[in-house]
């Protein structure tokens, strides 16, 4: 029996001195795959914004060129640019002659431009030889561009070399600590975590592949079961986020084209002499200007509504008829001007807990709804308490909303026929009273007004 217990003991010993020989070596080898792969594609990286930066002054080159010859000073600018990059170049015509070199745009410069450049690269140390680009325009050959890439010095060169030292000693470290914890981890993991850990592993995979669909099974409630929760909870987060960035980025650009547009037309029309640069056309641009800068800051509103459900709430107890009588009082000019009153209810004052910061947007924005959609009235706030709620309402005798439209009232850039807004007010209200623990209803007759009732905790 003391025979067969030694035999086991050393054929686990034996196993466990083979698997941690393999996770070393596996390590090392992990390790020296990866190192090449780090160092090989930061070379790549590094050598394709040269060449895209070579493209670009090639193609600047092309440009260069037009029906009566070398623009030579779009051809010197171009060079100046090359130099920069970190190139020498030197342009020539179909004959051999030299059109303009680096050197000759270089000795142009200012004095301090000179030494800007010089404490930047080595100009008179090239990289490597020059080599030949053959230049067209419109399909005709017009010349060649001899390229070669300068040495660099400074803080570039020097943040490249530092990048490959401390991917090296990262990876050196990392190797070392992956063998010496690898005996105990592969001993605790196998026994204990290697089956929920693999499916999390998995999960991930198909995450960083773009499945957003993708969820764990969380079976136990340790901290691996709390660990797949707090994963499936991301994933739903990513999920949501992404369609929403999705759907607010086409809305977005679908938003600004057309007053893009607008202002492009009336512009070029008026340079081009079609259209008279008279008061009336800077009015219609300024138009167009004004949309835009609405748009923009309907988005930075829906921005902060999105953040405030991450910050914290700070909740203040006040009297609910005069936090109302305030905001009257504030709205009640941008009515007076519309010829719209502006009626607070007659009802007892009662202190409630409240969010100032989010619930008096809320108000704002439903109060500036209503009264752009109604042309003559008034608007009514009224509001009162239950057991554990509190409720404001705001109804107005405008034009109201037709019924099959009210579900998509707080849809992002949702616009029924005839709105005059962007679509993201209500959007954000919604968005606020969720925040709160809110609810928001609405009621409304196409033609005889609406009435928007929030509902939110005392």
């Amino acid at each position: 029996m003391a025979l067969d217990i030694n035999l086991l003991v050393t054929g686990m010993r034996t196993k466990l001195f083979l698997a941690f020989f393999v996770v070393i070596l596996t390590a090392l080898l992990s390790n020296l795959i990866f190192k090449r792969l780090i160092i090989r594609d930061f070379d790549e990286y590094v050598m394709g914004t040269r060449e895209d930066r070579l493209y670009w002054v090639l193609a600047s080159v092309e440009g260069s060129y037009t029906e009566k010859g070398w623009d030579i000073s779009a051809l010197r600018q171009t060079l100046h640019w090359a130099i920069m990059f970190g190139y020498d170049a030197e342009v020539r015509d179909t004959s051999g002659k030299t059109v303009l070199t680096a050197d000759n745009v270089f000795r142009t410069l200012t004095p301090t431009m000179q030494r800007t450049m010089e404490a930047s690269l080595y100009l008179h140390e090239p990289e490597s030889p020059l080599e030949e680009y053959p230049i067209y325009a419109e399909g005709k050959e017009i010349g060649s561009i001899y390229v070669r890439a300068l040495k660099r010095k400074g803080l570039i060169a020097e943040k490249e070399a530092v990048f490959k030292q401390r991917g090296r000693d990262f990876l050196f470290i990392s190797f070392l600590i992956a063998g010496g914890g690898a005996l105990f981890l592969s001993f605790v993991f196998s026994m204990f975590l290697t089956v929920p850990i693999r499916r999390l592993k998995r999960a991930s995979e198909k995450l960083a592949s773009g499945d957003l669909t993708v969820r764990v099974r969380a079976n136990s409630k340790d901290e691996i079961g709390e660990l797949s929760q707090a994963f499936n909870h991301m994933v739903e987060t990513l999920q949501r986020e992404e369609s929403l960035r999705k759907h607010l980025t086409s809305n977005i650009a679908h938003e600004l084209r057309t007053p893009l547009a607008i202002m492009q037309v009336n512009i070029e029309a008026i340079i081009d002499g079609v259209l008279p640069a008279d008061k009336e056309r800077f009015e219609d641009i300024k138009a167009e200007v004004l949309r835009l800068i609405n748009l923009v800051s309907a988005i930075e509103d829906a921005t902060k509504a999105e953040a405030s459900f991450f910050k914290k709430s700070e909740y203040i107890r006040t009297g609910l008829r005069d936090f109302l009588e305030g905001l009257k009082e504030a709205m009640l000019p941008l009515f007076s001007t519309k010829g719209i009153s502006l009626l607070l209810e007659e009802r007892d004052d009662f202190e409630v807990s409240m969010d100032v910061d989010r619930l008096e947007p809320v108000l704002r924005n439903i109060l500036s709804n209503s009264l752009r959609y109604t042309d003559k009235g008034a608007v009514w706030i009224d509001y009162g308490k239950g057991k554990k709620n509190f409720f404001i309402s705001v109804r107005d005798s405008g034009r109201g909303i037709k019924e099959e439209d009210i579900p998509k009232i707080f849809d992002r850039f949702y616009r029924g026929k005839g709105s005059e807004g962007i679509g993201l007010g209500l959007s954000i209200v919604k968005e606020l009273v969720d925040a709160m623990g809110g609810s928001i209803e609405v009621s409304s007759k196409l033609g005889s007004g609406t009435t928007f009732k929030l509902t939110l905790p005392l």
